[in-house]
């Protein structure tokens, strides 16, 4: 069985390698945007380019559909409105994009939201300073099977399963693993996770390799449609507006550069603006579509962020009006969101940014990363079509469980209801 353990963790890390009451925002009154040039502002919101020549940037990213507002923001033509140069740098996983960022060789790059508090408290490499400048994506991941699984209803009915999640921090293990335990099943000891490309989830899947995997899109969408599984359940039912990926700065370039630094953020929040809203999704499939950014076809892309994809072997389309469940883009980041992702590092073993016990440190511990008060100083630079944020919950539910970030510590225990 393999277990994520610190050991993994390090293993994988050296070989492939003002304040958290603002919150996601209500985009109800984001004004639509135009789909005139690249260059006009999706949000009709005012510029936030800072001064100077434009700054040269390049970002990695993985070709997904969380990495929508980075994707849209070079290809809109909103960096080069901010005054940036931005280059985009496709990697087929997460460990070969933390291994580039570990290393130097990115300053600026989409990652998974654990990521940067595993990478700035030093988890798995050497802490190298990092900000979470603004969330890429909330939901957007499923639990898909396969189809020889259709019975399966429960987590006990998967034990014994090898189930393939893309990274060791990321939000898909970590909500995979609660998932698991909350009905009875030990993962570390009942199951087999396999970390996986996301790319290569598919061919894994559709040869027997895996019974299943928690993957982004469209790579539940393609099993689907290959007719090889089916979607068992999307993360948005196991918490709903979870962040899932961001876009990650290297604070002492940050610091060093805070124009750009501004810029970055003010664009990706943009972007994330124009994609989330209902009536530009199937524009953000075109957009995303193209050999440089997703490789992937227009109507694939469509089904996931439109939120009507079929759920599989016979089963129902999803409704439309469900589209935000499936996948939605609120860029200000959430501290107790942040706090539930420590205590639950902590609960399987991948490492401590706080010590046990002290909630205002584990509070600071994410605060040190989580930019929430630069991102909201981003929104409200674009103008007054941006929404105001609003006080991030501080209590939420996770598999039917209430997390509530005054008291989190009954999270890091690992005892599995038997």
């Amino acid at each position: 069985m393999v277990a994520f353990s610190r050991r993994r963790a390090l293993g994988l890390g050296a070989g492939a390698l003002l304040g958290g009451a603002l919150a996601a925002c209500s985009h109800s009154g984001a004004r639509p945007a135009s789909s005139g040039s690249p260059g006009s502002s999706p949000t009709g919101t005012g510029s936030a380019a800072h001064d100077g020549p434009p700054t040269d940037v390049t970002i990695g990213f993985l070709p997904i559909t969380c990495s929508s507002p980075i994707v849209a923001a070079e290809a809109r033509g909103i960096f080069a409105k901010h005054g940036l140069r931005v280059t985009l740098k496709k990697f087929a996983g997460w460990a070969e994009a933390w291994s580039a960022y570990a290393s130097g060789e990115l300053h600026v790059a989409h990652m998974l939201a654990p990521m940067p508090l595993a990478i700035h408290h030093g988890l798995a490499t050497r802490a190298t300073p990092t900000k979470l400048a603004a969330i890429a994506n909330v939901n957007g991941q499923g639990l898909t099977l396969a189809n020889r699984h259709m019975g399966v209803a429960k987590p006990r009915d998967m034990e014994g399963f090898t189930l393939g999640v893309p990274f060791d921090f990321s939000i898909h293990n970590l909500l995979l693993r609660d998932y698991l335990s909350s009905g009875g099943v030990d993962p570390d000891r009942d199951v087999q996770l396999r970390l996986m490309r996301p790319a290569d989830m598919v061919a894994n899947l559709a040869t027997g390799n895996i019974d299943g995997f928690l993957g982004p899109g469209p790579f539940n969408q393609r099993s689907i449609a290959a007719g090889h599984g089916h979607l068992h359940r999307l993360t948005g039912d196991m918490w709903d507006g979870h962040p899932c990926c961001c876009l990650a700065a290297n604070a002492d370039w940050a610091a060093d550069n805070p124009g750009a630094y501004r810029a970055l953020t003010a664009a990706v929040a943009e972007s994330a603006l124009w994609c989330d809203h209902p009536h530009h999704r199937v524009g953000v499939a075109e957009t995303l579509a193209p050999e440089k950014y997703l490789n992937q076809k227009p109507e694939l892309l469509a089904s996931v962020l439109a939120g009507s994809a079929a759920a599989g072997s016979g089963r129902e389309p999803v409704d439309p009006t469900v589209a935000a469940k499936r996948v939605s883009f609120r860029p200000l980041p959430e501290v107790p969101a942040g706090m539930w992702m420590g205590t639950q590092l902590s609960r399987w073993g991948l490492g401590d940014i706080a010590d046990r016990g002290d909630t205002a440190g584990l509070r600071r511990a994410v605060e040190d990363v989580f930019d929430v008060a630069g991102a909201a100083d981003a929104l409200a630079r674009l103008g007054p079509a941006a929404p105001a944020p609003r006080p991030a919950p501080e209590t939420f539910e996770v598999n039917g469980r209430r997390f509530d970030a005054a008291d989190p510590w009954a999270w890091t225990d690992k005892e599995i209801p038997r």
